[in-house]
């Protein structure tokens, strides 16, 4: 008998949310792509969807997952992460048929449209990178985004990419720093969790993959301002509800706002903690209340760690404490899709950074060595 109360949580990849909410006291019910060792450990019931990243969160699949397990436990709510972004009218369909915790699929939407996104940053001051819908005149200064994605893998160099599709933009390239605000909101206010530094994992068909995140990391007191009103105009303009992230670069300029994730990230694990659970907060948050940004955190890193060729997991493979979204034995990874999740500590974010990167490489050298 469960006495816990049961919650949906859909993603690309369920581990980080379904691990914070059962901290904060729920059984989770996962669905996503991957189907880690560790996401089944912490749920209560765990669903992985056919197709890898590859099909992502298919809509009619993904319906038939989520009623089956609103039939099986009766679960008060749903919560989800990356993968709706490009298909909102996904989230729609499931929202019909269980309270979603979260921006709806129309804020969802708005907040993902760059015209969108350009007109509340120009009307309120905040500075941001120019948009353009066809292909620019000197495209070596441009990048090419498709409109919904997430993660690094939408974005390429507008020279020498393809000419653009329907459902993609061009937004001018910025130099300076990369930080991101991971941001509590009620649909009118915002409060700061923390703020992070992220980088890429560059492969040769996508530049600027997602590598990782480090945090919290501190910025000047002007920056830190900037930061802070350009997280507040958003939340207020989109009505954002619950954890969302934004995406900044920071150059001797100023302060350049270049994307908003309206959804839980890639930075739970960054700043999660075991006394309030990001999970417990961000359902507060969905309903009004907020909680202020926690004072003393830890430095905290987590390194995407992507597979350098096609392997097989092996049952030999001796997973260390700090590795999570661990692929079961006999999972086919193919190269450069991702193997597990690298996490440290350390005095700074640079030297959680540097630990992080260091346990990517040893369990890099692990997985090789099982395999043969």
């Amino acid at each position: 008998m469960i006495d816990r109360p049961a919650i949906v949580i859909v993603a690309y990849s369920a581990r980080a949310l379904s691990t914070s909410a059962a901290r904060a006291g729920f059984a989770p019910l996962a669905i996503d792509v991957f189907g880690d060792d560790d996401t089944r450990e912490t749920s209560l019931a765990c669903v992985k969807l056919d197709g890898g990243l590859g099909h992502g969160l298919e809509p009619g699949k993904l319906a038939r997952a989520v009623q089956a397990l609103i039939d099986a436990h009766g679960p008060v709510g749903l919560v989800y992460g990356a993968g709706f972004e490009h298909q909102p009218e996904a989230l729609a369909a499931i929202s019909g048929a269980i309270r979603v915790f979260g921006n709806s699929a129309a804020t969802l939407s708005a907040a993902k449209d760059p015209l969108a996104f350009a007109r509340v940053c120009d009307a309120n001051g905040v500075r941001h990178p120019r948009i353009a819908f066809s292909t620019p005149d000197e495209p070596e200064l441009w990048l090419m985004k498709k409109r919904g994605g997430a993660g690094g893998a939408h974005i390429a160099a507008a020279h020498g990419a393809s000419p653009a599709s329907p459902d993609c933009y061009f937004q001018r390239r910025v130099a300076g720093t990369s930080v991101s605000a991971l941001f509590l909101a009620n649909g009118k206010k915002a409060e700061i969790i923390g703020l992070s530094m992220q980088w890429t994992a560059p492969a040769p068909d996508s530049p600027f993959r997602y590598g990782g995140a480090a945090g919290p990391v501190e910025v000047g007191q002007a920056e830190a301002a900037d930061i802070a009103r350009a997280v507040g105009v958003i939340a207020s303009e989109f009505s954002l509800v619950g954890l969302n992230s934004a995406d900044f670069l920071l150059s001797p300029d100023g302060v350049s706002l270049i994307e908003i994730n309206p959804r839980p990230g890639a930075t739970l694990d960054v700043f999660e903690s075991d006394e309030a659970p990001l999970f417990a907060r961000h359902l507060a948050a969905c309903e009004g209340r907020l909680s202020p940004m926690s004072r003393g955190m830890a430095c905290k890193a987590a390194e995407i760690v992507y597979a350098p060729c096609e392997l097989v997991v092996r049952k030999s493979v001796n997973w260390p404490d700090w590795a999570v979204d661990r692929s079961a034995p006999g999972t086919r990874i193919g190269a450069g899709d991702p193997l597990c999740t690298a996490l440290a500590s350390g005095a700074t974010a640079d030297l959680a950074r540097t630990c992080a990167r260091e346990r990517a490489k040893a369990i890099i050298a692990r997985v090789r060595e099982a395999a043969h």
